[in-house]
C-alpha cells in the first residue's frame, strides 16, 4: 500500500511538471492569447448581458425609493463599468454621488468621489482627477475604502508624472509616493494593496529588480481576480523590458492580455506595450494584431489618452507591415519569374524526355512483339516437333507391323499357291479385317493425341453449354466429333484430307463441323482459332 501511495505521488508530480512545461512556454502563451482573441466578442457580450440584468434591478430599486439599495447597486455598476466603458462608468458614478448626497452620508460621498476620480484618471483627465481627489475627506472612509483612495491618488500622480518629462516629473512622482507611504502605514503588510504599492513604486522609480520581486510575489502568493492578474503580469512584463529580456517581457505581457480579455477589461495597457516590443524585435504580424486589439479596446472604452498613445506607434507598425508585404510581394514576383523559367526548362526537358521515352517504348514494343512472336513460333515448333516425334514413331511402328503382316500373308498365300490350296487362300484373305484395322488405327491415333493434348476434351467442352458437352465412355478414345477437331488441331484443315483419313465423304465432314459449331458458345468464325489455342503438354 505504501509503495503504491509513493508511486501515485511521483506520477502526480511528473504529470504536474509535464503540464507546467507545456503551459510555461512563450509559444503556448501566444496560442492562449490567439485563442482568447477569438473569444473576446463573446466574453464582452456576456459582460453586457450581466450588466443589463443589473440595470433592470436598478430601475426596480429606484421606483421603490430604496436609496441604500440603489446606492449599493450604482456603486456595483460603477465598478463593473470602471474598466469597461467610460461613459457608462462616469454616468453611474455621478448618479451614485447624487444618491450619496441625498442620503447625507459622508462616507458614501467620499467613496463615490474616489470611484469617479479613478474613472476620470483612466480617461486621461488628470486635472479633473486631481481636483476631485482634493475634495475627498478620506478620514470618513473605513480602512479598505481609504486604502483604495490612497491607491487612486498615488496612481493619479504617478501617471501624471509618467505623462510629463523634465522638471515636473519628479515632483509628481514624489506626491504619488506620499500616498503609497500612507498605504504602507495603514495596510496590512501581507495584503495585496500593500505589496502592489511596493511593486508599483519600485517600477516608477526604476528599482526594477525590486519591482520584479514584488510583482512575482503578487502572482505566486495571492489568489487574484483576472483584473488583478492582468495588472501584476503587466507590471512584471514592463520591468523585464528594462533589462531587455524581451522573451520574459512578452511572456508576462501575453498573460496580462489574456487576463484582460477574461475580465472583459477594455481600459488596458498590456496589449499596447506588447505590440511595441514585438515591433521592436521584428515580429510585425503579431505586433499589428496586438496594436489593433489595443486600439479596439481604447475605442470601446472611450479613452482619448490611450488612443493618443496608440496613434504614435500604430502608423509605424502598419508602415512596417506594409513594407514587409511589399517586400514579400516583390520577392514572390521574383520567385514567380524564376519559377516560370524553371517550369519552362522543365517542360522542355519533359518534352525531350517524353519523345525519347516514346521512341524507346516503340522500340521496346517492337522487341516485345518480336519476342512474343518468337515465343509463339518456338512454342509452335516445340509442339510440331512433339507431334512429329510421337506420330512419326507411331507410323514407323505401325508401318513395320503392317509390312510384317503383309509379308506373312504373302508367304502363306505363296505356299498355298504352290500346293494349290486355293480354299486356304480365300480363308487367309478373309482373316484380314480392314474395318478392325482402321478402328485400331483410330484408337492408336486417339491415344497418342490425348497424350499430347491431355486437356483437349475439357477445353473443347468449355465452349458448349452443359447439355451439349461430350461425355466419353472411354477416356482414351475420341468420338467422331472430337476426332475431326483433333485433326484440325494438328494442322489438318482441308475437309478432303479429313474425310480421307476418317473414311467419310467430304459432305459428311462439313455437316459434322457445321452442326458442332452451331451448338457452341463461340462464334462460328472464331471456333477453329479457339481449337488452335488449346495447349499441348
Amino acid at each position: 500500500m505504501g509503495r503504491f501511495f509513493v508511486f501515485t505521488i511521483l506520477l502526480s508530480l511528473l504529470t504536474i511538471q509535464s503540464s507546467f512545461c507545456q503551459t510555461d512556454s512563450l509559444e503556448f502563451q501566444f496560442a492562449e492569447a490567439n485563442k482568447y482573441l477569438g473569444l473576446r466578442d463573446s466574453i464582452l457580450q456576456v459582460k453586457k448581458d450581466k450588466l443589463a440584468l443589473l440595470t433592470d434591478s436598478l430601475r426596480d430599486y429606484k421606483a421603490q425609493n430604496k436609496n441604500h439599495e440603489e446606492f449599493r447597486l450604482l456603486t456595483n455598476l460603477t465598478k463593473q463599468y470602471e474598466s469597461f466603458v467610460y461613459d457608462s462608468a462616469f454616468n453611474y458614478a455621478s448618479k451614485s454621488i447624487q444618491v450619496a448626497y441625498r442620503l447625507k452620508d459622508q462616507a458614501k460621498i467620499a467613496e463615490s468621489k474616489t470611484n469617479i476620480a479613478l474613472i476620470l484618471l483612466q480617461k486621461g483627465l488628470f486635472k479633473e482627477t486631481i481636483d476631485t481627489l482634493t475634495t475627498i475627506n478620506e478620514s470618513v472612509l473605513d480602512l479598505d475604502k481609504r486604502i483604495h483612495y490612497y491607491y487612486v491618488a498615488a496612481r493619479a500622480y504617478y501617471d501624471l508624472g509618467n505623462s510629463r518629462w523634465g522638471h515636473y516629473q519628479p515632483e509628481y512622482h514624489k506626491k504619488g509616493y506620499t500616498y503609497c507611504q500612507k498605504i504602507f502605514r495603514e495596510a496590512a503588510p501581507n495584503s495585496f494593496e500593500y505589496v502592489f504599492a511596493k511593486a508599483n513604486s519600485a517600477l516608477v522609480f526604476g528599482k526594477n529588480k525590486e519591482a520584479i520581486k514584488q510583482y512575482q510575489k503578487l502572482i505566486d502568493e495571492y489568489s487574484n481576480t483576472h483584473h488583478e492578474t492582468a495588472i501584476s503580469n503587466c507590471g512584471l512584463g514592463i520591468a523585464y523590458t528594462r533589462f531587455f529580456e524581451n522573451e520574459k517581457a512578452e511572456y508576462y505581457l501575453l498573460k496580462a492580455v489574456v487576463a484582460d480579455i477574461k475580465s472583459a477589461t477594455t481600459e488596458t495597457v498590456a496589449s499596447k506595450i506588447l505590440a511595441e516590443i514585438l515591433f521592436y524585435y521584428g515580429n510585425l504580424e503579431e505586433a499589428n494584431k496586438f496594436i489593433e486589439l489595443a486600439q479596439n479596446d481604447a475605442t470601446f472604452y472611450g479613452s482619448h489618452a490611450r488612443r493618443l498613445e496608440i496613434s504614435y506607434i500604430k502608423p509605424q507598425i502598419e508602415a512596417a507591415v506594409l513594407n514587409k508585404v511589399e517586400g514579400e510581394k516583390n520577392f514572390a514576383i521574383y520567385i514567380s519569374i524564376i519559377g516560370i523559367i524553371v517550369t519552362l526548362l522543365i517542360v522542355i526537358f519533359l518534352i525531350i524526355i517524353y519523345r525519347q521515352l516514346r521512341a524507346l517504348r516503340k522500340a521496346r514494343k517492337v522487341i516485345l512483339d518480336s519476342n512474343e512472336d518468337l515465343l509463339k513460333v518456338n512454342e509452335m515448333l516445340r509442339e510440331v516437333s512433339k507431334i512429329k516425334e510421337e506420330y512419326v514413331g507411331y507410323y514407323f511402328n505401325f508401318s513395320s507391323q503392317f509390312i510384317e503382316k503383309m509379308e506373312g500373308m504373302k508367304k502363306a498365300i505363296s505356299r498355298q499357291l504352290m500346293t494349290k490350296q486355293y480354299d486356304s487362300i480365300e480363308s487367309e484373305l478373309k482373316r484380314y479385317n480392314s474395318k478392325r484395322e482402321r478402328q485400331n488405327l483410330f484408337e492408336d491415333f486417339d491415344r497418342i493425341f490425348l497424350k499430347l493434348f491431355p486437356d483437349f476434351v475439357n477445353c473443347f467442352n468449355q465452349m458448349f453449354d452443359e447439355k451439349d458437352r461430350i461425355v466419353l465412355k472411354d477416356s482414351q478414345i475420341l468420338n467422331t466429333d472430337l476426332r475431326i477437331f483433333a485433326l484440325i488441331r494438328l494442322g489438318v484443315n482441308d475437309n478432303e484430307k479429313i474425310a480421307s483419313i476418317l473414311n467419310f465423304s467430304v459432305n459428311t465432314i462439313y455437316t459434322y463441323k457445321t452442326k458442332i459449331k452451331n451448338r457452341s458458345l463461340i462464334q462460328n468464325e472464331d471456333f477453329d482459332s479457339k481449337i488452335m489455342d488449346i495447349k499441348s503438354v
